[in-house]
């Protein structure tokens, strides 16, 4: 009896590993599948992405700035003080450093504000425009993909000065403004920065000006 039995559990064995066979088969070869899939698609998937990302966010950080210059009717004045002597020769210009310093301050919260409101489906990848077919492009369901936090915004200003012409001078105030977000994309929380630069006051200097012009550093209020 104790030897029927034996013999009965060895075939048991023997018959149980060809129909497991097939199924351990079937598991690797959809693993290796899927990986070659995500090796395939994952850099695809994250140039996408990412492109789209610091688009709109240079969108986002361009509105920023001209909201906070339309909300509180800035000008050039605003930024720069002009001093001219009797014959009306260019003596000084200042920047106006507290006024400046709140402006930057002020950008950069509408900055966040308007990062932190990006919408998900913008960010969106169809699943055609991962193939690399141009066919495709745009077709299908999206790869959902979101902001999941903001990261660093900050802002310094610039002078540009650019001869306008004989005892011209055009002189442009820019705000340089770098964000960083984070975008959660499936199995990887992705890093985007993106710099943009903005013109916050402009205007055309007629007459001699001087040599150096004060106060008017890269990155002053």
């Amino acid at each position: 009896m104790g030897v029927k039995l034996r013999h009965l559990r060895a075939l048991l064995r023997r018959g149980s590993l060809p129909a497991a066979l097939p199924i351990a088969l079937s598991a690797a070869l959809v693993c290796v599948l899927v990986h070659t899939l995500n090796a395939r698609l994952h850099p695809v998937l994250t140039a996408a992405a990412s492109s789209q990302a610091r688009n709109l966010m240079t969108q986002a950080i361009d509105a920023a700035a001209d909201n906070c210059l339309q909300e509180q009717g800035l000008g050039y004045a605003d930024f720069i003080t002009i001093e001219r002597d009797a014959s009306g020769k260019v003596t000084s210009m200042t920047s106006n450093t507290a006024a400046n310093s709140r402006f930057k301050r002020q950008v950069v919260e509408a900055v966040v504000r308007q990062l932190s409101a990006l919408d998900s489906d913008d960010l969106g990848v169809p699943l055609g425009t991962l193939t690399g077919q141009p066919l495709l492009s745009g077709a299908g369901p999206s790869v959902r993909v979101r902001v999941d936090c903001v990261g660093d915004v900050t802002a310094d200003y610039e002078n540009l000065f650019t001869s306008a012409g004989v005892n011209q001078t055009h002189h442009q105030v820019n705000l340089n403004i770098t964000a960083t977000v984070y975008l959660f994309l499936p199995g990887e929380v992705l890093p985007v920065s993106v710099s943009s630069k903005v013109c916050v006051a402009e205007t055309v200097i007629v007459g001699e000006t001087p040599d150096t012009y004060l106060n008017l550093e890269k990155g002053n209020g």
